[in-house]
């Protein structure tokens, strides 16, 4: 008997993704339950190309997303085998479309799963069994997955054990900047100027969030910059970004929190707001930090209590400062 996987999608396709490359060499076909708003937002063609397949080659129904009346009509009037056994994934939609999805379906051999946002599991109330998702989601496929292409610069300005060196500096002399840092313009290249300008910690941020988390090429970028599929302009432009275990990780990097004519704290507060200004188009559970080597100690106790309370509210999950940067990271 053939199998196919029901799919119903909404703004975030990773859950139907994620639970179709799991299934991979199990199933015969595709079917796509949308709407008229996830069409106009062409949510099938994204899942189509994440998944590598033709735009327009998998097979979908568009029915109303609030009406459980009309969906089950539509669904009806599509007339499907009774000979084919339906896995239906229930995690996306409207739970007007999730119920109407599985009364229809009730009547086939089919089974139903959901996929928790996060968890890289997936439940099957067939069998009362939670089972694992052991596919990892690469940092191209992700960005697919929400209509967003990227180009970015992995290459390194000088070898990969200067921006060691120079984070090691930094450290002895407790985290203020030694004088080549202070003086970087004065230095007699453009690229070199530009390097100890702040470079040199972007790629001492990417070198290190590679190696501590192993993370494979094809999971992590910085000098990212972002456009939407359909848009041949830059919409956001990132430092660092990365998936680790399903989940995107954003970084905004920073040597120092001083800006001309500016205090430190509402330097913080503008790389805050900016910071959580990108992140909301990237997923329901993205994990968005600032790393830095500015002193973060040296505020006083509430401007730190403050930050921490803008951070809960933005969504940014952390600081990480310079001690920080000393310990293993756990991010």
């Amino acid at each position: 008997m053939s199998k196919t996987i029901v799919s119903i999608l909404s703004d975030h396709l990773l859950p139907n993704f994620l639970f179709i490359k799991e299934m991979e060499g199990q199933y015969s076909d595709l079917l796509f339950v949308s709407t008229p708003q996830m069409e106009m937002q062409e949510k099938a063609m994204h899942l189509e190309v994440a998944l590598g397949r033709k735009e327009g080659s998998v097979r979908r129904i568009v029915v109303a997303n609030d009406n459980y009346k009309e969906i089950l009509d539509a669904l009806r009037a599509e007339q499907f085998s009774g000979s084919v056994e339906y896995v239906v994934n229930i995690t996306g939609g409207t739970k007007t479309m999730s119920l109407a999805v599985h009364e229809y379906f009730c009547q086939f051999n089919a089974s139903f799963v959901y996929v928790p946002i996060g968890k890289n599991s997936y439940y099957d109330f067939s069998t009362d069994q939670t089972y694992s998702l052991d596919y990892r989601v690469s940092l191209n496929e992700y960005f697919t997955l929400y209509g967003l292409a990227y180009d970015y610069d992995n290459d390194l300005i000088c070898d990969a054990q200067r921006p060691f060196n120079l984070f090691n500096e930094q450290k002895m002399s407790n985290f203020y900047l030694t004088e080549e840092l202070r003086y970087a313009q004065k230095a007699p290249r453009p690229e070199l100027r530009r390097y100890l300008g702040g470079e040199w910690f972007e790629e001492y941020v990417y070198l290190r969030i590679k190696r501590d988390f192993k993370l494979r090429d094809e999971d992590i970028a910085k000098s990212v910059k972002i456009c939407r599929l359909s848009s041949t302009s830059n919409d956001n432009e990132l430092d660092v970004v990365f998936v680790k275990d399903n989940a995107l990780y954003v970084i905004e990097c920073k040597v120092s929190m001083t800006g001309y004519g500016k205090e430190p704290k509402s330097v913080v507060d503008e790389y805050l707001y900016k910071l959580a200004a990108i992140s909301k188009d990237f997923g329901l559970r993205v994990n968005s930090y600032i790393f830095t080597l500015h002193q973060m100690w040296r505020f006083a106790k509430a401007t730190q209590e403050n930050m921490n309370k803008r951070m809960r509210i933005l969504g940014i999950r952390d600081i990480i400062d310079g001690p920080k940067l000393t310990q293993p990271l756990k991010l």
